[in-house]
């Protein structure tokens, strides 16, 4: 008795810690992350705000790119004037000129250097004309998701994705935020959303109990007729196998059988006496 009443009491505290884990694990299981995406770049292509920002940083560009193109041309009239009068200047001159031409270089080096590479002041200035479009963007891909409670957002844009259902693509949504032509976008989502649809369709029907027992009914058929026809194809090649093979003629029942043969008599054995 005390050997059960152990083992009872070892079962009930097993059971017990069983149900305390899986009451821990459920609310863990049934709280799945939504996630969604975005194509942040589609959102750019058709914002006002952006296409001015992009203007503004293009037109400073230009400006820098021109600013840079001027201290070349005096660097190749300098050169040009120093190649001319080299022979007609005097030494203090000449060396006057060499040390203007290494500035104008350098100078020149410099403000391309401190403009255009990295953190330089082009990176400065698209940051800070962009950064206000970029946050009504982010915005408004943020309403969204939280209105539609999605855990993540991915862009498209910067994170490739090998594959995404167009149901979690809240591009449109986002746009409509904005106040941005959408019909086309949302035209092509529709047809992308039908299309998904249909093939679901189509899996459900070929996968529905009916269209099963079809299926093997069509197998089992197609299986006995190959047997029927293996069979039949078997038993011409024996018949072709065996049409040329002779056999013995058979005896004629009708004869009568030849006598067995008469043994020689011996001619050493005497003949008994006459009496």
């Amino acid at each position: 008795m005390v050997n059960i009443s152990w083992k009872m009491r070892c079962i009930v505290v097993l059971c017990g810690a069983i149900c305390v884990v899986s009451a821990g694990l459920a609310p863990m299981q049934a709280q799945v992350p939504k996630v969604g995406f975005v194509n942040s770049n589609t959102i750019r292509e058709r914002f006002p705000e952006y296409q001015t920002a992009k203007q503004r940083i293009e037109s400073l560009v230009a400006d820098w790119k021109k600013q840079a193109d001027d201290q070349l041309g005096q660097i190749q009239a300098l050169e040009a004037e120093i190649l001319k009068k080299r022979l007609i200047w005097s030494e203090a001159e000449l060396k006057d000129r060499d040390l203007l031409l290494q500035k104008r270089r350098a100078d020149r080096e410099e403000f391309i250097r401190k403009t255009f590479n990295s953190g330089g002041t082009f990176d400065t200035e698209a940051a800070n004309i962009m950064r206000p479009v970029e946050a009504k963007i982010a915005a408004a891909i943020q309403e969204v998701a939280i209105t539609e409670s999605y855990d993540y957002i991915w862009d498209k844009s910067t994170q490739p994705i090998l594959y995404a259902n167009p149901r979690y693509d809240i591009t449109a949504k986002a746009m409509d935020k904005l106040g941005l032509f959408t019909d086309d976008i949302k035209a092509k989502l529709n047809e992308a959303l039908d299309k998904i649809e249909k093939e679901i369709n189509k899996a459900r029907q070929e996968l529905s109990p009916s269209n099963i027992r079809r299926r093997i009914s069509k197998m089992a058929d197609d299986a006995k007729k190959v047997a029927e026809d293996t069979i039949k194809e078997a038993e011409k090649e024996f018949k072709d196998a065996t049409k040329d093979l002779k056999l013995g003629p058979a005896q004629d029942s009708t004869k009568k059988p030849l006598p067995p043969p008469t043994p020689p008599q011996d001619s050493t054995k005497k003949e008994p006496p006459k009496k």
